[in-house]
């Protein structure tokens, strides 16, 4: 079984849904997890974990029938009569809940994010300058005013996809881009290329990808990569290890 998690019927939930389901693979989405009859167990011993996944139909799975995982973050909600600071900190334990299963995982997850990403989303573009420069990439703003054509790519594992009206110059840039999501330990990222004076520049980083910036013919192939790596007919790259340092 494949779980689809935190997929609240955005159109990459929705296309993964039906592309999984059209080639026949067992597939539930659960759109979300912290607020849906879902729930999962996790039991951590000090030489093995167990896992099992109990549906809202009543059905359970065990770590063992759990082929894939496609995890999204789920926003916070306030509760109808929590205080802001409660509600704040029960989100923060689901969260670690949740980081600590998938992490635990030994099927496909996409995305099996570090600590670093999955709790302190990143905001200012800056914050990747030195991660950026390690790949011969170039990181620069767009300025107030500036009128720069900018483009959406995504890398799957070692796929990377550019949205249609990219210049055909910029797949220069493929191998540093698969190369920088690898050191994230990240299989699906995207980006934002500005043709900036003729050099392309990263104007964005987006580990959560967002997925409806793209073309109809783009979201196809970005789908088709996500489904070959969560049914193991395709192979991720190697990502980075836990000695690897972060800059």
């Amino acid at each position: 079984m494949i779980l689809l998690i935190n997929c609240t019927g955005d159109p990459l939930g929705i296309d993964l849904l039906q592309g999984l389901m059209e080639r026949g693979h067992p597939v539930q989405a659960i759109p979300d997890l912290y607020r849906n009859p879902t729930k999962i167990s996790w039991r951590l011993e000090t030489d093995r974990s167990a896992t099992s996944c109990r549906l809202e139909t009543g059905a359970v799975i065990s770590d063992l029938g759990i082929s894939g995982v496609f995890v999204r973050r789920s926003r916070f909600v306030q509760e109808e009569g929590w205080a802001l600071d409660e509600a704040g900190y029960v989100y923060a334990e689901k969260q670690a809940a949740l980081f600590g299963w998938i992490s635990g995982l030994s099927c496909p997850v996409i995305n099996r994010y570090p600590a670093e990403l999955w709790f302190e989303p990143v905001a200012s573009l800056e914050f990747w300058r030195g991660r950026v420069e390690r790949f011969d990439l170039q990181l620069g703003p767009i300025h107030s005013g500036q009128d720069i054509p900018c483009y959406p790519v995504a890398v799957i594992g070692s796929r990377v996809v550019w949205d249609q009206g990219a210049p055909g110059r910029f797949e220069r840039l493929n191998d540093s881009l698969v190369r920088f999501a690898e050191s994230l330990g990240l299989i699906y990222l995207e980006f934002r290329i500005a043709d900036s004076t003729g050099r392309p520049r990263v104007v964005g980083v987006e580990p959560f990808p967002k997925y409806d910036l793209f073309c109809t013919l783009s979201r196809r192939e970005i789908t088709n990569e996500l489904i070959g790596l969560l049914t193991g007919s395709k192979s991720p790259s190697p990502l980075r290890n836990e000695s690897d340092s972060w800059f």
